[in-house]
């Protein structure tokens, strides 16, 4: 256990710059680990501080007067400090003259541009989901692999269903070789594939990355953009929290139908496609789309339903310890989907989709779960 420091020689939290760390071995302050991501705003600044009092205040929240005589400061600037603190991913929001820190992202990301098709009506895009980085069981060599095919099939798009990162919780912890949000969103910045010409469009999920936004009070799609334009890309776009419509508009006509991006919730059910077909049995009058693609049950299908192209996106992680005691598989891998839409009604009326799969070859060794340490990996084909 690391030596406690003496209180006259505790030196300033690095990211804070205002609590004081407790050991030698300390890079960050309790009051930051607890709330990661916090740190891009200083502890100094006006925004921790309103972020803090309203954390405290839980969900009954504060005016900007009450705010602004709290800190003997203007209103024009407490107002200014909590936009501060949404342009970093808070999850603060008004309610009349409330203001409150929620547990869930309530802001949208506005009308998402249209996907408008090739010339000649068509579309070519990959699809992949279920990523989750910074989990020991993530497989990057596969993701690394999917974004090589897609530029070999010259997608300009790749579609990412959800949990992109493996979050943090109570049950996954010893699944993880990255800890923090922030140091899981900028491992996703720095090891997601980056490929000439092709931008990632992902949703966020509400579990996993999803469980930052209901422990911390963050919007993590919003924290997770801002991790990749910090890294310098731009190739990567959050389209909302846990589904986006997205529109299908034909190049010479205009006819537009919608693809639906979805990271839905609940457990695996007996048969693959079945949680599937009853998404798209529940799509109400007028809201069925022309293409689904869905994530989260780490399955990989192709299927036509109620006129729905449906696709189950798969994964690109390893079954888990949580996986292989509810005996569910993991299908590795992702695709290609090409589409051909009608120029009059914008129909989609052909669909074809390439998959792919990935396996491994022998057995995994002793200590493949291993709680303490990295996991022994099998051999890959």
């Amino acid at each position: 256990m690391a030596n406690p420091i003496p209180a006259h020689r505790q030196p300033l939290c690095p990211k804070c710059g205002v609590n004081k760390l407790k050991s030698d071995s300390a890079k960050q302050c309790p009051s930051c680990y607890r709330r990661p991501g916090w740190h891009a705003l200083k502890a100094s600044d006006l925004s921790a501080a309103i972020v803090s009092v309203l954390r405290r205040k839980g969900p009954g929240g504060q005016t900007v007067a009450q705010l602004a005589e709290t800190f003997q400061r203007p209103t024009r600037d407490v107002r200014q400090a909590l936009v501060q603190a949404q342009a970093h991913g808070v999850s603060v929001y008004a309610f009349g003259d409330l203001w409150s820190l929620e547990k869930a992202p309530q802001a949208g990301v506005g009308r998402i541009a249209p996907y408008v098709s090739r010339p000649d009506g068509s579309y070519v895009f990959g699809f992949l989901g279920d990523t989750h980085l910074g989990s020991k069981y993530a497989r990057l060599d596969v993701l690394a692999d999917l974004y090589r095919r897609f530029e070999a099939w010259g997608v300009d798009r790749v579609f990412h269903a959800g949990n992109w990162i493996d979050g943090e919780a109570r049950f996954n912890r010893y699944d993880l070789h990255v800890h923090g949000m922030q140091q899981q969103v900028d491992y996703l910045a720095e090891h997601y594939p980056e490929r000439a010409g092709i931008t990632t469009y992902a949703v966020t999920g509400d579990d996993h990355e999803g469980w930052y936004g209901q422990s911390a009070g963050v919007d993590i799609g919003l924290v997770a953009s801002n991790a990749f334009r910090a890294a310098g890309r731009t190739d990567w776009v959050n389209v909302g929290y846990m589904e986006a419509f997205i529109p299908l508009r034909h190049r010479k006509t205009g006819a537009t139908h919608h693809l639906h991006l979805l990271h839905p919730g609940g457990g695996s059910a007996y048969a693959t496609s079945y949680t599937v077909q009853k998404i798209v049995e529940g799509y109400g009058s007028g809201e069925k789309p022309a293409v689904l693609l869905a994530g989260h049950y780490h399955k990989l299908e192709f299927i036509e339903i109620r006129g729905v192209w449906a696709v189950q996106t798969g994964c690109t992680q390893d079954q888990t310890p949580f996986m292989r005691k509810k005996k569910l598989q993991a299908h590795v891998g992702g695709g290609v989907m090409r589409l051909v839409q009608n120029p009059k009604t914008g129909a989609i009326e052909q669909a074809g989709v390439d998959l792919f799969r990935y396996f491994d070859r022998g057995y995994y060794e002793n200590n493949r779960w291993s709680m303490h340490g990295p996991v022994v990996q099998p051999r890959r084909l």
